[in-house]
């Protein structure tokens, strides 16, 4: 009966499996190729085995690929930071006992994480824009600055500037893993920490920063392999400007096969930037996995 039962789900399922493999396996396998290939199509559309020299080209010879790579560090560490260090502390707002219209709050900070990352891009670049922007308008008003800035074309002002809108569209997520971790930890701890005469702060750093410990890890992982392949949000903002600024592994990518038209050069990048999420998954993984068996 249990074979039958394991037949008959196998059955259904294989047809999402191979629409899935097709649609995921296919692709890598074909940049895999790719890197393998020299394929300039201002040169020709034939592919032209080459071996591993894109890689020795992009890792040795590419002025500009370290970096991208430290941009991708960068936007990523720095991305998952100002999330984590608003999500966390408004977790706390939302899950106290002080605050009310919980339902209702907990329904507003989800917006900014529903919204087409593409839309998000839009409104922000239209916040920062160095002639009508309303962000210049409203400082220039309260006298913080002299004359308008151009906030996504200065290199000192273009990152905070990238980090304040990934921080407003991805900190929502945070907020909700964050709060049901909280939500998971006995009420009879803080309870008894009360009776034993402890403090906010103590039961803080005693009850909730140990408990939460493996969450927030997990949490953070999951936001960095997020942001490590965010293209949309930076594209949109900048394009990858000033200059290579802004420019990250997954907007090199986009430059290297449709604005260079150098494909092996643009699939070998690919395959490199995937390196780094693999790392990253497995990580993932490893935390996950020593998480349950801790709690087994």
């Amino acid at each position: 009966m249990e074979k039958t039962k394991r037949k008959v789900a196998i059955f259904f399922i294989l047809p999402s499996l191979l629409v899935l493999l097709g649609l995921g396996l296919y692709p890598l396998l074909y940049i895999i190729y790719l890197s393998l290939h020299k394929l300039y199509l201002m040169t020709g559309p034939t592919p032209k085995f080459v071996g591993f020299s894109n890689y020795y080209k992009i890792l040795f010879q590419d002025p500009q690929f370290y970096l991208v790579l430290r941009n991708t560090i960068v936007w990523v560490l720095g991305s998952t930071a100002c999330q984590f260090l608003v999500a966390f502390p408004t977790a706390l707002i939302l899950n106290s006992k002080v605050i009310k219209l919980k339902g209702f709050f907990r329904g507003i900070i989800l917006i900014p994480w529903v919204m087409p990352i593409i839309t998000v891009g839009i409104v922000w670049r239209w916040i920062y824009n160095a002639d009508w922007g309303i962000l210049n308008y409203y400082l220039f008003k309260l006298g913080v600055i002299k004359s308008y800035i151009n906030w996504l074309g200065n290199q000192r002002t273009v990152w905070p500037a990238l980090l304040i809108a990934s921080t407003w569209k991805g900190f929502p997520y945070m907020t909700l893993m964050f709060l049901a971790g909280l939500q998971g930890i006995p009420p009879q701890l803080y309870e008894a920490a009360k009776v034993d005469g402890a403090n906010n702060w103590n039961m803080f750093k005693y009850i909730t920063l140990p408990l939460m410990k493996q969450v927030i890890l997990v949490v953070c992982l999951v936001a960095s392999i997020q942001t490590w392949n965010n293209f949309r949000m930076i594209w949109v903002l900048t394009q990858g400007g000033p200059g290579y600024t802004t420019t990250v592994l997954s907007t090199y990518i986009y430059m290297k096969s449709f604005s260079f038209y150098r494909f092996g050069e643009g699939a070998t990048v690919a395959v490199i930037s995937l390196i780094f999420v693999v790392i990253m998954i497995m990580i993932y993984l490893f935390v996950t996995k020593a998480y349950r068996l801790r709690w087994r």
